[in-house]
């Protein structure tokens, strides 16, 4: 397709939502995108390791690294025995998410960052970041917590779901062996020290949740985002790291999926204060088609972080022909005023061709701000528009009281702030959030 049609496209789409049929008509689809393995195991219900966990096909049989390998990894730190795991002999359930893999000696969780090394569990994602930055708190999205400041943000390989639409495809949907290699001198990343100067120097790496605390105060940083992949995948750095930042004065952010299990989260979440939420839909057959997930747990977490004290700010990226669907996103709306808060931040996320879904269209301006409207037509007080420009309130956050705007952005700077003692300036009515750290 090109830019011409591109434009065509998206000027037709600002007056109706286009349908996967229209896309076919139009020669844009190419095709039905799939993931290999159509059905996705979750066990419901008991604890017990049961065969039919053991047929799930996300898991890599025979997928762990070989023992040359393993062991260079353990002497680099990289590995770590897993939390929240059950045994059957030399069988292991993992409990950490909803997908429970079961595995085998010699097997790969779905996630890739877990393995049964002679009957232990063992995760590969500790102290190996493969991707970390300085980045304004907004572009997590975050609005409501702390705004204006800076988070050190950092990501190890791997996620436990499998999105068609994933924008960091390259390092969620890899081992964390295809990011890092335990060979050469050792890079140890701390405050003073000079950065990697190169990708091979980057994936010699180690970063130990120690060092990501230090570096985070050296960087003036009030906050750590466990962010770009899915820390969930790297749940046991995440929580060492999160315990560490938290008895050393600073914030912890998750960016995750929400698809964890109640225990594990709760667990976390002691040590967490913000976390954004994506919540990628609100219909289970699309949530299993596009994600290879269920949607139950995603609002189970919701809640679960609400209940524990956590700040939470939720995305919903708009796919077209999968999650445009007006009715739907309404339906989404009313269960977050109503079951969550009228008060939870709700970003609606322009899609943008990546992945798998390279053949469907960015989503259409006017689908967006549709979306906006039925969101506030539910009750929803703070609604914004993201990864999108030529929308000038998208990223304002107005009064609910006077209706005034009392936070303006332009992208991810905060141009204009009328807040004081998280008060609004004109009529003193409080805004909900985070303002001090």
């Amino acid at each position: 397709m090109d830019e011409r049609e591109s434009d065509k496209l998206e000027e037709r789409s600002d007056n109706l939502l286009i349908s996967r049929r229209d896309l076919l008509r139009l020669g844009l689809a190419g095709g039905v995108a799939c993931l290999s393995g159509a059905c996705w195991a979750w066990l419901f219900g008991s604890e017990a390791i049961t065969d039919a966990t053991k047929d799930n096909p996300g898991v890599f049989k025979k997928g762990a690294p070989d023992d040359r390998t393993f062991e260079a990894w353990r002497q680099r730190g990289w590995v770590r025995e897993g939390m929240h795991y059950r045994k059957d002999g030399s069988t292991v359930q993992c409990s950490i998410c909803p997908n429970r893999c079961v595995l085998e000696p010699g097997d790969r969780s779905h996630c890739r960052t877990r393995i049964n090394r002679d009957g232990t569990l063992f995760t590969l994602a500790y102290s190996n970041p493969c991707s970390f930055h300085v980045d304004p708190v907004e572009k997590k999205p975050l609005f409501h917590f702390l705004p204006g400041t800076r988070t050190f943000s950092l990501a190890i390989a791997g996620c436990v779901l499998r999105c068609m639409n994933c924008q960091n495809w390259e390092i969620s949907q890899k081992r964390p062996e295809d990011t890092k290699k335990a060979e050469g001198p050792e890079i140890r990343m701390r405050p003073g020290a000079p950065p990697p100067a190169s990708l091979d120097d980057l994936a010699r790496l180690t970063m130990t949740p120690e060092d990501v605390v230090a570096l985070a105060k050296a960087t003036s940083s009030p906050s750590i985002s466990y962010t770009y992949s899915e820390p969930i995948a790297w749940y046991e750095f995440t929580y060492d790291t999160a315990k560490k930042a938290r008895e050393a004065g600073l914030k912890n952010i998750l960016v995750t999926s929400g698809y964890i299990r109640t225990e594990p989260l709760r667990e976390v979440a002691r040590y967490i204060d913000a976390a954004h939420v994506d919540l990628k839909g609100f219909d289970e057959a699309t949530y299993m088609k596009l994600n290879a997930g269920h949607l139950q747990p995603v609002l189970d977490a919701i809640r679960t972080l609400r209940d524990q004290g956590v700040w939470v700010e939720v995305i919903n990226l708009i796919v077209p022909t999968y999650t445009d669907n007006l009715l739907t996103i309404r339906r989404m709306c009313e269960w977050l005023a109503r079951e969550v808060d009228p008060n939870v931040p709700l970003h609606f996320s322009r899609f943008h061709p990546a992945h798998r879904l390279t053949h469907l269209p960015p989503t259409p301006i006017g689908t967006l701000e549709r979306a906006r409207g039925e969101a506030r037509a539910a009750g929803l007080r703070f609604v914004y528009i993201g990864n999108v420009t030529g929308i000038s309130d998208a990223g304002t956050t107005f009064c609910p009281n006077c209706h005034k705007a009392v936070i303006e952005r332009d992208v991810f700077a905060v141009t204009t702030m009328r807040l004081r003692d998280g008060r609004c300036e004109f009529c003193q009515t409080p805004i909900p959030g985070v303002w001090k750290a």
